[in-house]
């Protein structure tokens, strides 16, 4: 074996390439012979590794990596290996960058197929970038590669949405841009031509689709013995003119009054009344209890040092019902990380620190806040009135705002059949 220590990297490189008698080189492109598995080989003075093992071998070492070793071996090496190693490394890191990217297309505003991405990816313990791109009535969407691509944001999953998609010139073109990124795709189409057309040119250009919404309109189909409109966006424009919608709207206003223990005289005019200490999430559950299922929701801060209004306590005739009181708890870990972020982000901790020797002399801390044993201390006195006053206790550790929202609504109905308005 020749010495190489006096040789620099791109000396090794272009001698290796030039000299190796079973492949010849232009540029850096290697032209190789097709090598057969399991064949001696002075490669590593083993045998040629096999597909399995050589991809095996390519996740582990770059392309870099194999160059340089096999430079430092010298021409006797076997090319076609070599050969094998690289290009299966190239491979590898060209199918992880295409394999990632999912594109979103719908003929309306792409909120179902948002929703139904983020529920799957959840699945996956997954997360999806944000979309880089939205285009609109009718457009057809640049495909020429020239467009900035959105950061992902350390996610494993790619998204970009095209919404208000409703002609097939427009589909066609995203088609042909997730072919060359080898991105799947997902897709709403109100109309059935749009959707077969949809269908069939993903077929060809071979790219993979799910089709969310033409199976459950084919099954309606059916029940119904009707065909269905075909009209983009006709589900915005009823809930536009349904009395839900206009019933919302006052829920949310109400909500907004009610919250953070703002008129107080409100409570007993409420569907549902949220307590907690703080940084347990009320006025996210307040807004997404009234936006989304019609309730005018109040919701009041348990303070340690603060007694609750009296309004919430007046359990007469005329007052607030207990069962319609929620107590929202939490792990004190949990919701020490929340006080302390919060702190952190509000630069508390930041002026505290500056300030300390000054004002409360050295090491004393002038914010209990997140202070564990004040916290504890918080949730305590909170699961007291709650046992006392017969209110509703909800753990929402580890919980979506949502979860939450839907549980409370299924007890709501179990003890208000007949007295709440309907949540839809």
């Amino acid at each position: 074996m020749r010495s190489s220590a006096a040789l620099s990297l791109p000396s090794l490189l272009l001698k290796f390439f030039l000299s190796a008698p079973d492949c010849r080189s232009t540029g850096f492109v290697l032209l190789r012979r097709a090598a057969t598995p399991g064949t001696p080989s002075a490669w590593g003075g083993g045998e040629v590794p096999s597909r399995s093992s050589a991809a095996r071998s390519a996740r582990r070492r770059s392309p870099l990596t194999v160059a340089t070793a096999a430079a430092e071996e010298g021409p006797s090496s076997s090319a076609a290996a070599i050969g094998d190693e690289w290009d299966r490394a190239m491979e590898e890191a060209a199918s992880k960058q295409k394999s990632s990217a999912v594109f979103l297309i719908s003929d309306s505003t792409g909120v179902t197929l948002k929703a139904v991405l983020q529920k799957s990816l959840a699945q996956f313990q997954a997360c999806g970038g944000e979309e880089t791109a939205s285009w609109g009535r009718n457009a057809v969407p640049p495909c020429e590669g020239d467009e900035e691509e959105g950061d992902v944001g350390g996610c494993e999953v790619q998204t970009r949405m095209f919404n208000f998609v409703r002609s097939e010139a427009a589909v066609a073109a995203i088609v042909k841009k997730a072919s060359e990124r080898g991105a799947m795709i997902m897709y709403t189409m109100a109309d059935p031509v749009l959707s077969q057309q949809t269908s069939r040119m993903c077929e060809l250009s071979g790219v993979p689709a799910t089709d969310l919404l033409g199976p459950t309109l084919n099954q309606l189909s059916d029940l119904l013995g009707r065909a269905p409109a075909g009209v983009p966006g006709l589900a915005n424009r009823h809930a536009a003119l349904q009395d839900s919608y206009f019933r919302r709207i006052e829920a949310v206003e109400f909500t907004l009054k009610a919250d953070d223990g703002r008129s107080p005289w409100l409570l007993k005019d409420a569907d549902a009344v949220i307590v907690g200490v703080s940084r347990t999430g009320k006025t996210p559950l307040s807004v997404v209890l009234s936006q989304t299922m019609g309730l005018r929701v109040a919701n009041v801060p348990l303070v340690l040092e603060c007694p609750p209004p009296k309004e919430l306590l007046d359990s007469e005739p005329g007052g607030v019902d207990p069962k319609r009181v929620f107590c929202l708890t939490i792990n004190p870990n949990e919701l020490k990380r929340i006080r302390t972020t919060r702190l952190e982000r509000r630069n508390v901790k930041e002026m505290e620190e500056k300030f300390d020797k000054s004002l409360t002399g050295e090491g004393e801390r002038r914010s209990n806040y997140a202070d564990r044993n004040y916290l504890l201390r918080d949730l305590k006195s909170a699961r007291a009135l709650a046992v006392s006053n017969g209110w509703t206790e909800i753990d929402v550790t580890g919980r979506a705002v949502e979860e939450t929202a839907s549980l409370i609504s299924e007890i709501l109905n179990e003890r208000f059949m007949g007295d709440t308005a309907p949540l839809y």
